[in-house]
């Protein structure tokens, strides 16, 4: 790269002065084909410092090296002039090159490659084959000069020239058209030009020299070439925003491993989007990160309650346990000990002892019984030893009102599921019998895809409550602690309705 700036500038002096000594060029010609070539370097200078790594910047500065080796052939040196011969449309291929290969600085289709490839194969080959023809007597390659050889051969070149300019805006207009808005942002300027440019050259040639609109045509497509080059660099630096904004967000975003964000070069030429794309994201990854903490902490919580209630159900089996070997058994041989005496001291107890005794046997026989069905109550044997059915079928025995039990083909479960299911069948008979005054009972348990069902509907009242007592609302929270949920529907003259729906792998 500053080989070619070193060279561009030092071939601008050259062609100024070229230009200048010649005399058949004015001041406006001079000035803008000289400001041109000039701002190729500048503009490529820029965009090589920019954009070290993108090669945009070094075809850019080619293009101002190459317009000013077109002015050699002014040169009175026969060499100079020679050179400047075979090189008097340097500067066409390159521009085609650089269109195609913009913004990324390298040519991305077979077809765009081969365009290139022709375009610098027929411009220098024409430029050779002009050489040949050229009666100049500076031109020391002119092998068979032929003024109509030579008329022909320029002919040639100004139709490259066209087919060149018409394929530059074509392959423009239909990237503009089929690119993305932050793509078309980045055409616009270098396809307006390109369009000015080739109108105003189109139309001038058409006209032809003589006309009055000739000359300023020509001006105009001058003027808008010399604008050129700074499109391209804003086109650069658009993109090197864009760029730096990118990394910009991956710095601030990647700092907690959330995301990794790749780079589409069509998407991310657009500068102005980028500061929306970086609230978006922050936006998307704060609530991701929002959202698989909030998860990890649900999956914590319900880890939690479910080891709440394997707690609560084994501390219910230690409470059982102690009443049956320890309180029950006690009273059991108290029990047994005072009938022993009042056999043995039946003859010698008085009247009032004796029914003081045997009311004290009553008493401590009914306490063994309350204890045995609290104990019961906790986790029935059965419950364990049989499964969920027999055991709901051994509560409702007790129940002194009529009751339906549907569910005859249910598998075991596991401990905590059948333990559930049997205290939310409990809870809700015994809600019925106490406070809806019910007089039938329906109960229906069966599996499901989605878990084990459980319903329990009577017919009374229809005022439960799932709020409105610690029954209810303490079993819901037992059933979702192990991943299902407990519905309450209930209507006055209607009854109520308990269901629970439970994971089979609660």
């Amino acid at each position: 790269m500053a080989g070619v700036l070193a060279a561009g500038i030092g071939m601008g002096v050259v062609a100024t002065t070229l230009k200048i000594a010649d005399g058949g060029h004015t001041v406006l010609d001079t000035t803008l084909s000289s400001a041109t070539g000039f701002l190729f370097l500048l503009a490529g200078a820029v965009a090589h410092v920019r954009r070290a790594s993108n090669p945009i910047g070094l075809l850019i500065a080619l293009v101002g090296l190459a317009l000013f080796t077109e002015d050699l052939q002014f040169a009175d040196e026969p060499l100079t002039h020679t050179a400047g011969l075979a090189l008097a449309a340097a500067s066409s291929p390159v521009i085609a090159h650089l269109v195609l290969a913009f913004p990324r600085g390298r040519l991305r289709s077979r077809g765009e490659r081969v365009l290139a490839i022709s375009a610098y194969a027929v411009v220098f080959g024409s430029a050779v084959l002009g050489l040949l023809v050229n009666d100049d007597p500076r031109n020391l390659a002119a092998v068979a000069a032929s003024p109509e050889a030579e008329h022909l051969v320029k002919r040639l070149l100004e139709l490259v020239g066209a087919l060149i300019g018409g394929g530059i805006v074509v392959v423009l207009l239909y990237r503009w058209l089929t690119g993305r808005l932050p793509q078309r942002r980045l055409l616009s300027p270098v396809l307006a030009i390109a369009v000015v440019g080739a109108v105003s050259t189109t139309i001038g040639s058409a006209l032809g020299s003589g006309h009055p609109l000739s000359e300023p045509l020509l001006d105009v497509y001058r003027i808008s070439f010399c604008l050129w080059p700074l499109t391209f660099l804003i086109g650069v630096l658009r993109a090197r925003v864009g760029n730096a904004e990118m990394i910009r967000l991956l710095l601030e975003r990647d700092g907690s491993g959330l995301a990794a964000l790749v780079q589409d070069d069509e998407v991310w030429k657009d500068s102005r989007s980028i500061d929306a794309l970086n609230a978006a994201a922050g936006l998307v990854l704060d609530n991701q990160r929002l959202a698989a903490e909030l998860e990890e902490r649900l999956v914590e919580v319900q880890a939690s309650r479910a080891r709440i209630v394997a707690a609560a159900d084994d501390e219910r089996r230690r409470v059982e346990r102690d009443l049956h070997d320890g309180a029950q058994q006690r009273l059991v041989s108290v029990v047994l000990l005072l009938r022993m005496a009042e056999r043995r001291l039946g003859d010698d107890l008085t009247p009032a002892v004796s029914t003081l005794l045997r009311s004290t046997i009553d008493e401590l026989q009914a306490t063994v019984t309350e204890l045995r069905e609290l104990a019961r109550g906790l986790r029935p044997p059965i419950l364990t030893e049989a499964g969920l059915i027999p055991a709901v079928r051994s509560l409702l025995d007790r129940v002194p009102i009529a009751v339906e039990l549907a569910g005859a083909d249910v598998p075991r479960l596991s401990g905590a599921v059948e333990a559930t299911a049997y205290f939310v069948v409990s809870e809700a008979v015994t809600n019925a019998l106490k406070h809806a005054r019910a007089e039938q009972v329906r109960v229906c348990i069966r599996v499901e895809e989605d878990g084990l069902r459980v319903d329990v509907h009577d017919d009374g009242t229809g005022t439960a409550d799932i709020g409105g007592g610690s029954g209810l609302h303490g079993l819901r929270d037992r059933v979702r602690a192990l991943g299902g949920e407990l519905t309450v529907a209930s209507e006055p003259g209607s009854g109520t309705t308990v269901s629970a729906v439970i994971p089979l792998d609660g």
